[in-house]
């Protein structure tokens, strides 16, 4: 049962399947934190496959039979009994599958894939860190991924500095640390236009935001804010996060890249204890504008019987931990989904928030038919084919949650696009795809960049259409190339380098 009550008029869209759909997993853990949750298309059948870990051990993969059906796969070759916080899925070979990198307490596995959904030890890396999510980039556009671990103990600070693995030929990987902080995610873009990724690190501070200038001791922490490693050649990188308006003490749980008033450049949105953060990046391009209130996308609260409206309590800010930004009712126009945690033992865990735009800005808040849970990570993707985005979400303690959308989509109304890299890597990790639309609106996405905790999504761009339809599709590839598509149609399509 929910403790809070709805906030906004109820969107009826998503249906708890949790149970019916075959994937049975349940999350422990001995703190307050949370396990590892990727999906990917294991075994090349066309479905994605789901993987879930908890961190003080047990590892399953659930094998999609399409039609939302799911089963235990235990022929996967990956030991059930591994301890793992965070997991990655992509092309780390550029062979043409998906293999794992599984990430646990000092030390993280590489798994390729033997090209059959069955996976092999390819290395191992001692002294990786207290790993809460692992992002894979390619940060010097050799078309070979690299990996990075972001990393966060409070208890031994020497496990909280985030490593940089950086492949080489023959499937090598040379180690090097990028930055030093309580880091719970990283989001990987390019900010200044150089081509090289440049990566922001979510960091924690312990402090709350109540939505108001902060002040006296509210500002104290000893731990580092946010960064804005600039990648001036890696492995050079240099934290910029003050001079484009990116740093303050807050309790960043994690970094969502996206374009949330579509004008061309990408925005970042910060999960937070207490206000989120947007932050619109400003029209010349020289910095960013924090900008939720704004839009309406603060989130600042909860209000229930605990938690009446209006309080100044910190144990009633909203501990949010993950943010998606899709178009799940298929209307051409982005809806922002949010999953929280309590804040203290015992508490009754908050409702989901979404908020929902039109033709025009702001956002407004909507409630959803989600249950409420003490979520962690979060993953929207379609997992039945039918064209729409189901959501699953990562507990601290509690089952891995699964709800399918049930809008019933038209054929015409999404745009799913996959790529295939060739001079970048293959799955086409930091492209930016650009939706060119008839209605002279432009939506624009990103390939894996990263930025919530625990967790691993599909390398894919979706696009809700509406009524609207792509008059071009345009691919800013890693490399440095450029794809033009015109009218690309809708479904599933694959481009190649």
């Amino acid at each position: 049962m929910c403790a809070d009550p709805p906030r906004g008029p109820l969107v009826a869209r998503f249906s708890d399947v949790t149970h019916a759909s075959g994937i049975a997993f349940e999350y422990a853990s001995a703190d307050f934190k949370g396990g590892g949750l990727a999906v990917a298309d294991l075994d090349g059948d066309g479905l994605p496959d789901v993987v879930a870990s908890r961190r003080e051990g047990g590892l399953e993969v659930f094998r999609n039979l399409g039609s939302f059906k799911f089963e235990l796969d235990a022929d996967t070759e990956l030991d059930s009994r591994l301890a793992i916080r965070a997991i990655a899925a992509g092309d780390l070979d550029n062979d043409g599958d998906v293999d794992l990198v599984l990430a646990g307490t000092d030390v993280a596995y590489v798994m390729l894939n033997n090209s059959d959904g069955t996976f092999a030890e390819a290395t191992r890396f001692a002294n990786s860190g207290s790993t809460e999510a692992v992002l894979l980039v390619d940060v010097d556009n050799d078309g070979r991924l690299d990996i990075y671990f972001s990393n966060y103990d409070l208890g031994a600070p020497s496990l909280s500095s985030s490593v940089l693995y950086m492949q080489r030929d023959g499937f090598a990987f040379d180690a090097m640390l990028v930055g030093t902080a309580a880091t719970w995610a990283t989001t990987a873009f390019d900010v200044d236009g150089d081509g090289r990724p440049d990566l922001y690190r979510a960091n924690d501070t312990l402090l709350g935001d109540f939505g108001r200038p902060v002040q006296g001791e509210e500002t104290t922490s000893t731990l580092a804010p946010d960064q804005l490693m600039r990648n001036d050649g890696a492995p050079n990188f240099s934290d910029i996060a003050s001079a484009m308006g990116l740093t303050a003490p807050r309790s960043s749980m994690g970094g969502l890249l996206a374009d949330f008033n579509q004008d061309g450049r990408l925005d970042l949105y910060i999960p937070n204890l207490g206000a989120k953060k947007l932050f619109i990046r400003a029209s010349d391009g020289s910095n960013f504008v924090e900008s939720a209130a704004a839009f309406g996308v603060e989130g600042i609260a909860r209000v229930s019987d605990e938690c009446p409206s209006g309080t100044n309590q910190s144990a009633c800010l909203m501990l949010s931990w993950s943010a998606v930004l899709s178009d799940f009712d298929l209307d051409g126009y982005d809806e922002l989904l949010v999953v929280n945690g309590i804040n203290y033992e015992g508490q009754s865990p908050p409702p989901p928030l979404m908020f929902k735009r039109g033709a025009e800005l702001p956002y407004h808040e909507v409630a959803t038919d989600m249950g409420c849970f003490d979520a962690r990570g979060m993953i929207a993707t379609d997992l039945d084919g039918d064209g729409d985005q189901d959501v699953l979400v990562s507990q601290n303690n509690g089952p891995l949650v699964v709800y399918e959308t049930r809008d019933r989509p038209t054929e015409s109304s999404w745009l799913d696009v996959k790529l295939r890299g060739h001079a970048s890597n293959r799955d086409g990790i930091g492209a930016i795809v650009t939706a060119h639309m008839a209605s002279g609106r432009s939506v624009m996405r990103v390939i894996g960049s990263g930025g919530v905790i625990n967790s691993s999504s599909p390398a894919e761009a979706f696009f809700g259409l509406g009524d609207d339809v792509v008059e071009e599709l345009v691919v800013q590839w890693p490399a440095g190339g450029r794809s033009d598509v015109p009218r690309p149609g809708h479904g599933v399509i694959v481009l190649d380098e």
